[in-house]
């Protein structure tokens, strides 16, 4: 069975409506469809005998689909915990301030404190004073690539001295000050 067009039109609506069971979406589960068809003609599958044919047709679309729930489930996780974030940041901006939160930027403070001297210089010019990297390296009389490098291993010595969401307080301080 090498036909192509005799494929598509034996198999595109079954597919979509078994696509559809998957991901309860007619647009999603017509693209994922195509991407499938569009799979098999890149990988020469058309000549596989009928009954392999149809089974790999549809365990591709079941693949196709759940791959897709699972990159929705992580575009999820991703968009909640930026919206979360967000609020964090716009409490921080109100200027209502608890002891909890004193205290975290006390913990930020002092492990950008603990950095060497020159890790300290570029974290500060960078997230307290809003300097590009560019201004940074022309202020310091340094490479811009330098500033960089310094910039990331600073970062990653924070890394290792915050939690993710002091880390994450710090990496926005400069937007908070605005």
């Amino acid at each position: 069975m090498s036909d192509f067009n005799t494929i598509f039109k034996r198999y595109h609506q079954p597919l979509v409506l078994y696509a559809h069971k998957f991901v309860a979406n007619e647009e999603v589960s017509l693209d994922l469809v195509q991407d499938v068809f569009a799979l098999i003609w890149e990988k020469r599958k058309l000549d596989l005998d009928e009954e392999h044919l149809k089974a790999y047709l549809f365990r591709s679309t079941r693949n196709a689909c759940l791959n897709y729930l699972k990159h929705q489930k992580v575009m999820q996780k991703h968009q909640e915990r930026a919206a979360f974030f967000e609020l964090e940041i716009r409490y921080f901006e109100s200027g209502e301030k608890s002891l909890i939160e004193k205290e975290s930027l006390a913990k930020i403070y002092q492990a950008i404190h603990s950095l060497s001297a020159i890790h300290r210089e570029v974290i500060e010019l960078s997230r307290f004073e809003g300097l590009k990297n560019k201004e940074i390296a022309e202020r310091l009389n340094i490479p811009v690539r330098t500033v960089e490098t310094r910039l990331f291993r600073a970062l990653a010595s924070l890394k290792e001295k915050l939690s993710e969401i002091m880390l994450h307080i710090l990496l926005n301080i400069w937007h908070l000050k605005k």
